[in-house]
């Protein structure tokens, strides 16, 4: 339950300690201390310049106990409806070691042309195996080394091939009415009007939105003095125009999606929630 995590966060705070600044565990005191972080550098192609915009990022070590770390990579497409089998990209054994890949190598890995790859995404996949002979991968990682970005797990992240983007479809002021529940409680959300303004920022194609949760998390958590009351924000990303919530976190580092509907009349319709269980839908309507 959120109220129990809130509590701690409390005693925490009460200790010195800033949720700004969270306690990263080390992967010396965990069962499995093979442990690979990547620091990313490039993640989104752009498709006028798919050799030029290579996917890039460190990977390294923390301590000296990892013999090789294979990269798998896998084709996600048709608006997310279809996606391929993993493939093998490489194998690291020397670190630190300096990523790259670009659109037309991995286009050519799954012997697509590489048009047919724009407004794709790539999931990375990684497995480490261990001086010790043991096996990492995301799926027996630590959960605290993939709620906090801080600890940059070079297990599992996503790239994508990007079209430049518009941002007089998106960038506003606006009311919106929406819908919720939350685990927590045992009462709907109905009919909430809020309002919330989208904006660029410096990144091709990413835009921040001043409330991920239209009014939910305030609704819900906020009235009930579980988090400080107001909005939260989050990252939008446009890929070829398809828009969605990517890269947010909310309180307890739960990971936030949605995605956008562009309606005939105009409005546009955010479907959306948390890993934790949250759900929304909002209609957005341009003041």
């Amino acid at each position: 339950m959120r109220l129990l995590k809130y509590i701690t966060i409390v005693v925490l705070v009460a200790l010195g300690f800033s949720c700004e600044t969270p306690m990263l565990i080390n992967p010396d005191d965990v069962d499995r201390g093979i442990f690979v972080t990547f620091e990313p550098g490039n993640m989104n192609m752009n498709s006028e310049d798919i050799s030029g915009t290579p996917v890039t990022g460190t990977f390294d070590v923390r301590i000296d106990n990892v013999t090789s770390h294979e990269i798998y990579v896998k084709r996600i497409y048709d608006q997310g409806d279809s996606e391929s089998d993993f493939i093998l990209v490489e194998t690291i054994t020397t670190f630190p070691y300096e990523f790259s890949i670009d659109g037309n190598e991995l286009a050519a890995l799954f012997g697509v042309p590489v048009e047919e790859t724009f407004s794709n995404f790539y999931e990375f996949n990684c497995e480490a195996t261990g001086t010790n002979g043991e096996i990492a991968t995301v799926d027996n990682l630590h959960p605290d080394f993939l709620g906090a970005p801080e600890q940059l797990q070079g297990f599992q992240f996503q790239a994508a091939v990007i079209c430049p983007s518009d941002p007089d479809v998106i960038v506003g002021t606006y009311s919106t009415v929406a819908d919720g529940t939350s685990p927590d409680f045992g009462h709907e959300m109905l009919g909430e009007v809020h309002t919330i303004t989208i904006v660029a920022t410096e990144e091709e194609g990413f835009y921040t939105i001043s409330d991920f949760s239209f009014g939910d998390y305030n609704f819900f958590y906020g009235n009930a003095g579980w988090i400080p009351p107001g909005d939260w924000p989050g990252t939008i990303q446009d890929v070829c125009g398809t828009f969605f919530i990517t890269n947010t976190l909310d309180f307890w580092a739960a990971s936030v999606y949605g995605d956008f509907t562009f309606n005939s009349d105009g409005t546009i319709t955010v479907v959306g929630g948390t890993s934790y269980g949250d759900a929304w839908t909002a209609v957005l309507t341009k003041q």
